[in-house]
This record gives C-alpha cells, sequence and structure tokens, in this order.
C-alpha cells in the first residue's frame, strides 16, 4: 500500500467466485481506482480508495473485509490514552533531560554507611528530581565529610541527568587504653609449655596447669633504687588448651512449595515516588518480587521513569523430617566455619567429632586439643 492510498483511506474487499468477473467489469466502467488484485480459494481480493468501498453497486458484489490507512489507526489510537501519555512524558524527557536531576547513584569503596551519606547529599539539595543549575557539588562533598566520620574522600560528579556520589573508607582503628589493668591473664584453662616475657615479671612456670583469669604475667614488679614499679605487662603464653563446642540440628524443618498461582501489579516510578497500586499480600502467604525496568532513549538518555512489577507467589510451609544423611550434611557445613574460628592462630594436635541424635535434634560435638597463646 503506497502512501497516497494510505492517507486517503483503503478497504481490502473479496469478490466470491460467482460475481468476480462482473465487479472486474463494474469497476472498469466505473472508473473505480483497484490495485492489489490477488486470487485465493477462487475469490478475487483486492484493494480500492476507502470512498469507492462506499459504493452500492460495488457492494451488491462484494463485501469490505478490513479497512486500512491513517484514519482507522488515528480512531484506534485514541482508545488507547497510554500511548499519548508515553508521548508527553518522552517530550518532557527531552525538554529538561539537561535540567533536571533524574537519579543519584553511590558507588562506594567499601564499608561506608550509605544511609547517613545519603542523608548528607540530599541536605545539600542533590536529589531526584531537584534543578542541577541549584545542585551545589561542593557543599555536598563537605557535608560528607563531616557527617561521615567513616568516610575518607568524598566526589560527586553530574553526568547528564544522573549525579554520581564516589567515597572511599576511612579505616578506624581504636588505641588500647594503658589505663586499667596492667596484667595479662589465662583465657583458657591450659598447660603451660613455654612463655615469652617482654615487659612485666613472669608468675608461671614450664609445666604449670593454670585456670582461666589467672594471671601469667604481672605488670608490677619490685626494683631495687624505685621500689615497686607497674608497667604494662607484654608477652606471651603458650599451652595446651582443651577447647569444646557443640552444633545442633532440629530433626524437622519447612519447606516452602509454590502452589503455581501468583499476582502481579505494575506501577511507575517518577523520581522516585511510586504512581499507581503496588499491591500488597499476607506475607505468610506469598512471597514477593520487585522488578524495575528503566526507560531509555535512543539507548542513551535514561528517563526518570521507570516500570516496576510487583510479584506474588503464593506458597505453602510443610512440615518435613530431615534425615540423619542430610543433618549430618548442614552440620559439617556450619562445624567448617566454627572449627575455623576455633583454631585460628592456633598449633592443632588433635581434633574429634562425635554425631549423635538427641531429644529431636542431631548434635555435632567437637573436643579439640591445641597449642596457643593464652595470655591476654
Amino acid at each position: 500500500m503506497g502512501p497516497v492510498a494510505y492517507f486517503a483511506g483503503a478497504a481490502l474487499m473479496r469478490a466470491p467466485a460467482e460475481t468476480k468477473n462482473r465487479v472486474l467489469r463494474l469497476m472498469q466502467e466505473k472508473g473505480v481506482y483497484f490495485f492489489g488484485l490477488y486470487e485465493k480459494d477462487g475469490c478475487a481480493y483486492f484493494y480500492v480508495l476507502q470512498r469507492s468501498a462506499k459504493n452500492k453497486d460495488l457492494l451488491a458484489l462484494a463485501e469490505v473485509v478490513s479497512v486500512y490507512g491513517l484514519r482507522r489507526d488515528l480512531k484506534r489510537s485514541l482508545r488507547r490514552p497510554g500511548i499519548y501519555i508515553g508521548v508527553v512524558i518522552f517530550i518532557l524527557g527531552l525538554v529538561f533531560s539537561d535540567m533536571v536531576i533524574w537519579d543519584v547513584r553511590y558507588v562506594p569503596g567499601g564499608g561506608e554507611d550509605l544511609d547517613r551519606i545519603a542523608a548528607a547529599v540530599a541536605e545539600s539539595g542533590i536529589k531526584s528530581g531537584a534543578l542541577k543549575s541549584a545542585a551545589d557539588r561542593a557543599s555536598a562533598e563537605n557535608l560528607i565529610l563531616l557527617n561521615c566520620p567513616d568516610v575518607s574522600y568524598a566526589d560527586v560528579s553530574i553526568s547528564g541527568g544522573v549525579v554520581t556520589v564516589t567515597t572511599d573508607e576511612r579505616r578506624l582503628f581504636v588505641k588500647r587504653s594503658d589505663t586499667g589493668n596492667a596484667d595479662l591473664r589465662a583465657s583458657d584453662d591450659g598447660y603451660v609449655l613455654r612463655y615469652e616475657t617482654y615487659a612485666g615479671r613472669t608468675v608461671c612456670e614450664k609445666g604449670q596447669t593454670v585456670k582461666k583469669g589467672d594471671v601469667l604475667i604481672s605488670g608490677t614488679y619490685d626494683t631495687f633504687h624505685h621500689g615497686a614499679v607497674t608497667v604494662k605487662a607484654r608477652g606471651r603464653v603458650y599451652a595446651l588448651v582443651c577447647r569444646r563446642f557443640e552444633l545442633e540440628c532440629p530433626d524437622t524443618e519447612y519447606e516452602k512449595t509454590y502452589t503455581g498461582k501468583s499476582l502481579k501489579r505494575t506501577s511507575f516510578v517518577l523520581f522516585s515516588s511510586c504512581i499507581g497500586p503496588e499491591g500488597d499480600c499476607d506475607p505468610d502467604e506469598y512471597e514477593k518480587d520487585v522488578y524495575e525496568n528503566d526507560i531509555t532513549v535512543f539507548e542513551t538518555v535514561t528517563l526518570p521513569i521507570k516500570i516496576r512489577r510487583n510479584v506474588f507467589r503464593q506458597y505453602r510451609l510443610e512440615k518435613r523430617r530431615i534425615s540423619r544423611g542430610e543433618a549430618e550434611k548442614k552440620l559439617l557445613d556450619m562445624y567448617e566455619e566454627r572449627y575455623r574460628i576455633v583454631t585460628d592462630g592456633a598449633e592443632v594436635k588433635s581434633a574429634e567429632k562425635k554425631l549423635y541424635y538427641e531429644n529431636g535434634r542431631y548434635v555435632l560435638r567437637c573436643e579439640t586439643w591445641l597449642v596457643c597463646n593464652i595470655a591476654v
């Protein structure tokens, strides 16, 4: 179909086998413009201009199958207001693309407190929907450094309608106080094997059995010229200690089973504000998943509106019994992490573990003998 026929409007007509020759003769006699003639299943199909499709003589011999053209498309589009809303949003996005901040993104360098950083940035006036002309980058950077003690570096940059806040973590070291108890005491019960004293006086002996809390190296000692002197004791006392721990796993658990029923709610997010119902369901019956999609123009400009889809999937909690094999696997996974913590910095001499069932639970008991520094 050419552009002239599209703007003027065209209709696809069908003439049955018994009248197709008469229809063609009629159109030639009346001077009716037709095009795209073809045959299918013995019938003749052809296009005419929309005004010609209203001819009574022609309609007596053929029928209109469908109508094409600009007028028809406009009528269909009027039934879809979302198209016009999208066009308006697109035009507004292009007009205000260089005037408004659409999004604020954060690039942390470590474990900074992002909530505190976001509050400092918002206090400076930089937020979604604000004018770029009112954005004070220097003020935002200063507020971040003043209000966030865990940040050592802050940079605020603006590219298009997106503000990027880049920060780096300040590592805070807590200085140990020299006040208080100057002695080093035993952190565990143990059998002393050797010791190294750097400051203070050793009050334990090799081969001695000590209890948790006993003084191993005292910071107070007597001198010939100055009498009793107190210093901060420093040293190491290595002892053979036994550390035990237990891990538990119940013999039953609740398992999620999805029913296949789901609910979907679609809304729009404009400048971080939700437009439209998001929906809400009982969290004990439905699992909620949120998906957000950006609207990008020409794959370069991201509009300040997102499509948010909330999907609620129904599930049931079913109680099931755990086998001994499953429980052992779970306990061994927990055992690896706990064992690493217990034996950190120590020389392991032996380790024994035992799995047994008791009072509706599986228990993994571990006993480890190791050599470590117990002076703390």
